[in-house]
C-alpha cells in the first residue's frame, strides 16, 4: 500500500480548516485541508514553537508559519493556482517523504528549503525558452530513456539511471555503463559536439557515446514526437501508486521542460537512426589528465566522418542488458 492517497484532498468536500486530515501515513506532523476560499492547503504542525525566516513567496502558493493552539506551530502551504494540482500533489508528498526523519525542530525549516531549492522551477515555469541546441538534446535524451532504456529495466530504475539533469558527467549511469548521448539533426553538421572535459571521462567500467540521428517532421507522421509527447509517454508509464517515480521524473524533466516554449515542446521529430562507439583509449579525446592546468573550459568537435572505424558492432540494446 502506497503511504499517500493518488488524491489527498479526496475526503475534504468542503472548507475545514483549522480541521486537518493525514496526509502521510508514516508521520503525524504532516497533513491537508481546505480553507474558506475553497484552496487546497499543505500543513506541517510541530509541537513547539519555531521561527523560520521564510523566502519571496510565488504567485502560485502561499507559504506562512503560524501559532497554533499552547505551543504548537503549524507551517501552512497553500496552492493558488489549482492548474498546478498536480505538481502541489506531488511535492507536498516529496516533502512528506524527505523531511519524516528531521525532528520537530528541523523539519519546518528542511521544508521550506526543498520547497525553494527543489520545486520553484516548476511552481515557476519562466517559459522563456531553451534554445534549439538544448531542445534536441532533451529530445535525444527522453528518447533514450523511452525507447531504449525503459524497454530493458523497469521504469523507476530507468528514470534513476538519467542523471544527466543533475549536471554530472554523461547522461546516463546504467550499473557498471555510462552513456553520453548527441543528438544530431538532419542538414545540421554532423560533427559530434564536445562541450566539456567531463562528457569523455570515465567514471565507470565503461563509457559508451551514442550520436542520434533525427529529422523534423510533421503532425501528419504518426511515428513522429514531440518532447511533450515522449515526457507525456513516460509519465504514462509510470504506476500511479509510485509517487516517489513520478517526483524524480518530474524535478528531472521539468528543470528543463518547464523553461521551454510551447512551441519547442510541440514541434516533431522522427529518429532515422543511431552510430554507437565505445570510448576506450582508440577513441579521439582530449581529457583533463593531459591538458596544461591553466585551461579550462574546453569544448570540441569530433568529425563523425574520420572515426567511421571505431563504431561498435554492438546494439544499444545488448549493452544494456
Amino acid at each position: 500500500m502506497s503511504d499517500f492517497r493518488n488524491d489527498p484532498w479526496e475526503h475534504i468536500n468542503e472548507p475545514i480548516y483549522p480541521d486537518v486530515q493525514r496526509l502521510f501515513r508514516q508521520d503525524d506532523r504532516f497533513w491537508v485541508s481546505v480553507n474558506e476560499k475553497n484552496e487546497k492547503l499543505f500543513v506541517i504542525n510541530v509541537p513547539l514553537r519555531i521561527n523560520e525566516e521564510i523566502p519571496t513567496n510565488l504567485n502560485v502558493i502561499e507559504v506562512d508559519i503560524v501559532e497554533f493552539d499552547a505551543g504548537n506551530t503549524r507551517f501552512l502551504c497553500i496552492l493558488k493556482d489549482d492548474s498546478l494540482l498536480e505538481i502541489f500533489t506531488l511535492m507536498i508528498q516529496d516533502i512528506a517523504y524527505k523531511c519524516k526523519d528531521f525532528s520537530d525542530s528541523e523539519v519546518i525549516n528542511k521544508a521550506i528549503d526543498r520547497l525553494f531549492t527543489e520545486w520553484t522551477q516548476l511552481l515557476k515555469p519562466s517559459r522563456a525558452g531553451i534554445g534549439r541546441s538544448r531542445q534536441i538534446g532533451l529530445w535525444g535524451e527522453l528518447f533514450i530513456l523511452n525507447e531504449k532504456i525503459k524497454q530493458a529495466y523497469p521504469v523507476s530504475e530507468a528514470i534513476n539511471f538519467w542523471i544527466g539533469p543533475e549536471n554530472k558527467k554523461q547522461d546516463f549511469t546504467v550499473n557498471n555503463l555510462a552513456l553520453e548521448v548527441k543528438t544530431t539533426l538532419a542538414g545540421s553538421s554532423p560533427s559530434i559536439k564536445i562541450t566539456s572535459l567531463e562528457q569523455l571521462e570515465k567514471i565507470t567500467d565503461k563509457l559508451f557515446l551514442i550520436q542520434l540521428f533525427i529529422n523534423q517532421a510533421s503532425s501528419e507522421d504518426a511515428d513522429s514526437m514531440s518532447l511533450q509527447d515522449i515526457y507525456d509517454q513516460i509519465w504514462n508509464s509510470i504506476d500511479e501508486n509510485d509517487p516517489n517515480t513520478k517526483t524524480n521524473f518530474m524535478l528531472k524533466a521539468g528543470k528543463i521542460m518547464n523553461k521551454a516554449k510551447k512551441s519547442e515542446k510541440n514541434e516533431k521529430f522522427l529518429h532515422q537512426s543511431y552510430d554507437l562507439y565505445n570510448v576506450d583509449d582508440l577513441f579521439p579525446s582530449i581529457s583533463s589528465s593531459n591538458l596544461p592546468d591553466p585551461i579550462r573550459n574546453v569544448k570540441y568537435e569530433i568529425d563523425a566522418s574520420k572515426i567511421r572505424h571505431l563504431l561498435s558492432s554492438e546494439k544499444l540494446e545488448d549493452i544494456l542488458t
